[in-house]
């Protein structure tokens, strides 16, 4: 079973602008999904497996934004339903930054 189906954190469904850096490459895009483990992010640029990226995201309970590393875990293709994108595990999150997302999630 693939890591994407172990899941620990509740995932919620909150559309939210995300800014996604890899090296030199940085692109905007929406979250689908987003826990305290990670987020779903819907793009056709995904990258590689594995890869470490610094991601950036503002919620309205908080008023800086969010940023924090994170690996690639899992692409999807996309298909008739379902969006394309990638699955990113956070590695970092500081403690306001979990309990902002907490509140947040409450919303």
């Amino acid at each position: 079973m693939s890591d994407h189906f172990r899941r620990t954190d509740p995932r919620y469904a909150r559309r939210l602008d995300v800014e996604v850096v890899a090296g030199n490459r940085t692109h905007t895009a929406t979250t689908g999904n987003i826990s305290l483990g990670g987020v779903f992010v819907e793009t056709n640029e995904t990258f590689p497996l594995q890869s470490r990226l610094q991601i950036r995201f503002r919620i309205p309970t908080q008023p800086e934004p969010i940023e924090v590393t994170g690996e690639v875990r899992w692409v999807e293709p996309g298909g008739p339903d379902q969006a394309a994108g990638m699955g990113i595990r956070f590695q970092g999150l500081r403690a306001r930054e979990v309990w902002a997302l907490n509140r947040f999630f409450q919303d």
